[in-house]
């Protein structure tokens, strides 16, 4: 009998102290997201910017590795690691689709952009894809970025430009420093692509001859 009321007595100390198995456990997870442009560099943008174009986004080529909603860290060539704790807050391609489509459309200061894929009815002056590569963090405490793009005339659907960018961030040590990097290294895929299109445009009249 004494033995069951120290039973007992231990099991109601445990719920007392809140460690019960069956007692709710906090949820530790975390949620983020890739952040756009900020508005300074929005109001560089806009005031560059000549006169609005209509930009088609897509298709962009995402890895399968990719699409989860876990935090991806690579550790090696061969091995990636699942954050038991970081999620996205919205599956990562479709986060990257539309953080650069917002990027573009403020370096570019247009509302004009169109998702793939888009109705025939609908005149594009640019199409760009993108054929993402990596895009993760990695062992080192870096942000990696690999993405080949291609920008189309938007109405022939020729190819105009084509080249791949490979950007690298550190990655602070605080809770948004993995979605910071990664935002800052699209952040560099976005101006790279925008800063063709301005090349392409000032150009069009020759190539139109």
């Amino acid at each position: 009998m004494d033995i069951r009321y120290a039973l007992i007595a231990l099991a109601m100390s445990l719920v007392a102290a809140g460690c019960s198995p069956l007692a709710p456990r906090p949820d530790d997870t975390r949620y983020f997201i890739l952040a756009p442009l900020a508005k300074a560099d929005q109001q560089t943008a806009a005031s560059n910017a000549r006169q609005p174009l209509t930009i088609g986004i897509g298709p962009i080529d995402f890895p399968d590795y990719l699409r989860r909603t876990q935090v991806v860290t690579r550790t090696n060539d061969n091995q990636i690691k699942l954050s038991p704790a970081s999620r996205w807050a919205e599956p990562l391609d479709k986060n990257f689709e539309r953080t650069l489509s917002e990027n573009l459309s403020a370096l570019l200061q247009t509302q004009r952009i169109e998702k793939y894929p888009w109705s025939n009815r609908r005149q594009i002056n640019y199409q760009v894809t993108v054929y993402v590569v990596r895009f993760e963090t990695d062992a080192s405490g870096q942000a990696q970025l690999v993405a080949r793009w291609i920008i189309k005339d938007g109405a022939s659907g020729k190819d105009l430009y084509a080249s791949e960018t490979a950007a690298s961030k550190p990655v602070a040590n605080d809770a948004d420093g993995a979605s910071a990097a990664l935002s800052s290294d699209l952040e560099d895929l976005s101006a790279g692509i925008a800063a063709q299109i301005r090349l392409l445009e000032q150009r069009r009249p020759a190539l139109s001859n």
